[in-house]
């Protein structure tokens, strides 16, 4: 299969009054056209800007994009000129943001705000690009005759299936969906992402799914990100991270997670906060709150290798949860 998105060794920095927030961090991950990838992490981990920066979206100033490629197929966005992006965006890469109470014009008929988009890259005349809209807004669930009211008549759910609605008007070839359950309640959740799989497999599009949730991963992806201090610090096939962690804060990660065939009568959250992104560690990222850093790993930042065939981790001992290694052991072999 060839590869819908490759992104390499992308760094996006914010230049601000009070330093500079480094948000993504040599950031490196790829999927293959026709595939799930989950983006999971802590909040402030990264993922909106790199979901930004795939559609040329980041504020510049303040923000600035240090170094890195993203192809699209083989057309590198980062080179594209602004009429160049404007043909991707919305056509051929869509987004789903993260709330649609914000995320909708408060002005306008939501028919209207899916036909503008229709419009625009379909190159149709007005009255056929709202009949096409009334035909998203019956795709999504919601009946065409209330395409003409205003989103404050809709509910929550209701507007985060406009959101995808316009998201998919143009059946995009890659969709990213930052967050598309926040804020909504758990059968909502349940519809909305029923009928992403459903419009993702009707149309063959590619999805990146941001989600802090591991059990919606675990249900709709074909391979995770797990992103921490703006890098991916584990990525591969999803039953492989799930099964063979690599990378401490994926197992920290789940452990925190409830699982129905467990009985325990406390979760084990991950000691202390994501490092403040204008100071960020000198050595791994990650250190200062993992229970098996070294020496080493507070002093030397790690390198990405491959712990299996699709399979990677950014860390100076990958799988060390899993391994019999004594702490002096690691000690010893942290201060070599």
């Amino acid at each position: 299969m060839s590869k819908v998105l490759d992104i390499k060794n992308l760094t996006v920095y914010f230049e601000m009054s009070d330093g500079i927030v480094k948000a993504v961090n040599d950031l490196s991950l790829s999927m293959e056209k026709g595939t799930t990838l989950g983006v999971v992490g802590e909040t402030g981990a990264g993922k909106t800007t790199m979901a930004k920066t795939i559609l040329r979206l980041i504020p510049m100033p303040p923000g600035s994009i240090k170094s890195g490629e993203i192809y699209y197929y083989d057309q590198d966005i980062l080179k594209m000129t602004d009429s160049e992006i404007r043909e991707v965006r919305g056509k051929k890469i869509s987004m789903i943001f993260q709330d649609p109470m914000t995320s909708l014009n408060p002005v306008l008929t939501v028919e209207d705000q899916i036909a503008e988009v229709i419009e625009l890259h379909e190159h149709l005349n007005k009255a056929q690009s709202l009949e096409k809209a009334r035909e998203m807004l019956e795709m999504v669930g919601i009946p065409a005759r209330r395409g003409s009211e205003y989103p404050h008549q809709f509910s929550g759910g209701m507007k985060q299936r406009v959101v995808i609605a316009i998201a998919m008007a143009c059946n995009p070839d890659l969709l990213l969906a930052d967050e598309p359950t926040t804020a909504l309640d758990v059968t909502i959740q349940a519809q909305v992402l029923d009928m992403m799989r459903e419009l993702r497999d009707k149309q063959g599009t590619s999805l990146i799914l941001i989600t802090h949730d591991l059990g919606v991963v675990a249900q709709n992806c074909d391979h995770v990100a797990i992103v921490y201090a703006g890098e991916v610090v584990e990525f591969g096939e999803v039953h492989e991270i799930y099964n063979r962690t690599a990378h401490p804060y994926t197992v920290g990660l789940l452990n925190s997670v409830p699982k129905l065939n467990e009985n325990v009568k406390r979760l084990h959250p991950i000691d202390g906060l994501m490092p403040d992104p204008t100071r960020l560690p000198e050595g791994c990222f990650f250190a200062p709150r993992c229970p098996y850093a070294t020496d080493k790993c507070q002093s030397e930042h790690p390198q990405t290798v491959a712990v299996g065939l699709d399979h990677s981790v950014r860390c100076h001992y990958p799988g060390i949860t899993s391994n019999n290694v004594s702490n002096t052991e690691r000690r010893e072999n942290g201060n070599e």
